[in-house]
């Protein structure tokens, strides 16, 4: 009875934000965990105390409507807020962990990720948040960076990625990188990207602005954390990008037949992504 309670609760609560067979549809189903990178905190009471923490941490959103679910089980807005002129809208829903169980929270972020529905959230706590319009990658890092949170993006399929091999660091997958197919002006960036130039033939819509550097080299904690990164990755479509990903590690690049190279050399796995 407790259980589909909590279910019922949920389901009000996020009416106009998604379907409510994100619960129902399952409601036999174990709780799903939230992603292990999801932090614990930040923790909201509802959904304008959202509102202002972003807009104490320079995201100026200004609400556009607010829903209601059952008493006590949490509080849900839209708001919206521009970027280099471009609006954004944000759905965002707040839950009250004492009626609806982080394993439903979970289940809800599970649904909401996976096709077809396939959105892109921002998450912590006992909150989440999708942005739009067409789940931007790039306005949903400004609103995870504001609120200490992560951005989750749809759960796309991927090839199997070999487990190994691992590397200590960064440096040594650049080393590894410049045996096959070069390395050079190798430049770190502050969030732990390495960059450096390959021997690839230049391609002036994907390489970095700053001489040149097209291969972008990043370690990761997780498996986890490298499949997300790879689905951020192919999520923006600006421009051609070729991945490289086994072990901890993922490898971008401008050049597609640079990538197979690179894959054969250090036993990884190539993803290709081309938005035209």
């Amino acid at each position: 009875m407790r259980k589909t309670g909590i279910a019922g609760a949920a389901c009000l609560l996020l009416l106009a934000l998604t379907a409510c067979d994100a619960f129902t549809r399952s409601s036999g189903a174990p709780p799903t965990p939230l992603p292990g990178n999801v932090p614990e905190r930040p923790r909201f009471a509802t959904a304008d105390d959202v509102v202002v923490a972003l807009q104490r941490n320079g995201v100026d959103c200004e609400v556009l409507r607010r829903r209601q679910g059952q008493a006590g089980s949490g509080s849900s807005l839209d708001c919206v807020f521009e970027d280099h002129g471009a609006t954004v809208e944000t759905e965002i829903s707040v839950f009250d962990t004492d009626v609806v169980k982080e394993g439903e929270i979970g289940r809800s972020v599970y649904s909401r990720r996976t096709p077809p529905r396939g959105q892109m959230l921002v998450a912590a706590g006992n909150w989440y948040i999708r942005v739009l319009p067409g789940d931007s990658p790039i306005a949903a890092q400004k609103v995870a960076t504001a609120l200490d949170a992560v951005v989750l993006p749809p759960l796309r399929p991927l090839p199997t990625i070999p487990a190994d091999p691992r590397y200590r660091n960064v440096d040594a997958l650049a080393d590894a990188l410049d045996a096959a197919v070069t390395c050079s002006q190798r430049q770190k960036t502050d969030k732990g990207t390495l960059l450096c130039v390959t021997k690839a033939p230049k391609n002036p819509t994907c390489s970095d602005p700053s001489e040149g550097r097209d291969a972008h080299l990043t370690l990761h904690r997780t498996s986890a954390e490298r499949d997300d990164h790879l689905r951020m990755l192919l999520a923006e479509t600006r421009s051609p990008r070729h991945f490289v990903a086994a072990g901890n590690w993922t490898i971008q690049l401008c050049d597609a037949s640079t990538g197979r190279t690179i894959a054969d050399s250090l036993g990884g796995t190539t993803i290709d992504h081309d938005p035209s």
